[in-house]
């Protein structure tokens, strides 16, 4: 998400992909808003018997897949897909989703009973191949935003079961209790099972130029100026002048290293970071990196600052 958030404040809006890029970035970040407004609701779950992992990415012999939110219990574990959509999503024969615009377009979303349905069989499968306890799955669809309105066409069971919004993911977590009486998992299993996915979990490291096709020239150069969003502002005295709104700013160039190390890498030299803030001179360029406090490797005409945020 903040690859592609960097990626899309630094790609030149005539680059082919830039539009493709920005909505990416906005349906990123919305995703990420929907799980982070689902922890208030899971804070009120005891702390045990129930564990709630977060992004899980698991290898099975089909590749990776990804899980929102894992809640283990003794009794069931329960896959929660969290979406973050506005306005009206109906919900098809096919258990197709199809968002509704305020212009009154249709926009395919996916079928998310299929996607969900995946998930489950291939978490079932992983844990029966690790030798865990067979324990009850369970999943379900949750919206996080309030104001969404879901609509069953033609109520359809799998559907009005499986699709929620947040605000009643509580119940169905009691519903599910109440419904698997029998302990599949002992506390040692509970958490031996917790500490397996998390390590069996694998980070996805993503080349995000070559995943939109970009190359380093077509990386706009520059601080953008924390007020209005103009680039490049001008470093005079010590200080970031915007040359559009006359704002100024003492550490403008931590955003702009920051999207240099989301970018391009998490090493700097003295003369990649003039290029890439766009100031003059090897003092000035030295200044700021200094300033941050980066660690640094090499000597000399040699020295690289690591980029850590």
């Amino acid at each position: 998400m903040l690859q592609t958030e960097a990626l899309s404040w630094r790609l030149a809006e005539r680059h082919f992909k830039s539009k493709e890029v920005n909505k990416h970035a906005k349906n990123l970040r919305a995703g990420y808003n929907g799980e982070k407004s689902l922890e208030f609701t899971l804070g009120f779950l005891p702390e045990y018997p129930y564990i709630i992992l977060h992004n899980l990415r698991i290898h099975d012999e089909n590749g990776f897949f990804q899980i929102d939110t894992l809640i283990l219990s003794p009794q069931f574990i329960l896959i929660v897909e969290v979406k973050n959509i506005a306005g009206t999503v109906v919900y098809d024969e096919f258990g197709q989703a199809i968002r509704i615009t305020k212009k009154g377009e249709e926009e395919n979303l996916g079928n998310h009973i299929e996607q969900i349905n995946l998930q489950h069989f291939r978490l079932l499968r992983w844990v029966r191949e690790h030798d865990f306890p067979v324990t009850p799955i369970e999943k379900l669809i949750a919206y996080s935003n309030p104001t969404t309105i879901i609509k069953n066409i033609t109520n359809n069971t799998a559907i009005s079961e499986t699709v929620i919004h947040k605000e009643s993911l509580l119940t169905k977590i009691d519903g599910y209790a109440s419904t698997h009486k029998n302990v599949s998992l002992s506390e040692q299993q509970l958490h031996f099972l917790s500490s397996f996915l998390i390590t069996a979990h694998t980070t996805n490291k993503v080349d995000i130029l070559k995943k939109y096709q970009v190359v380093n020239a077509d990386i706009l150069r520059g601080v953008f100026c924390p007020v209005c969003g103009s680039r490049p502002m001008n470093r005079k005295k010590a200080i970031w002048i915007c040359h559009h709104c006359g704002a100024t700013s003492k550490n403008a160039h931590f955003e702009a290293l920051r999207h240099y190390s989301l970018l391009i890498g998490n090493t700097i030299n003295n003369r990649q970071a003039r290029d890439f803030l766009q100031v003059d001179g090897i003092q000035i360029a030295h200044r700021l990196l200094v300033k941050e406090q980066f660690k640094q490797i090499g000597n000399t005409s040699g020295r690289r600052y690591i980029l850590t945020f």
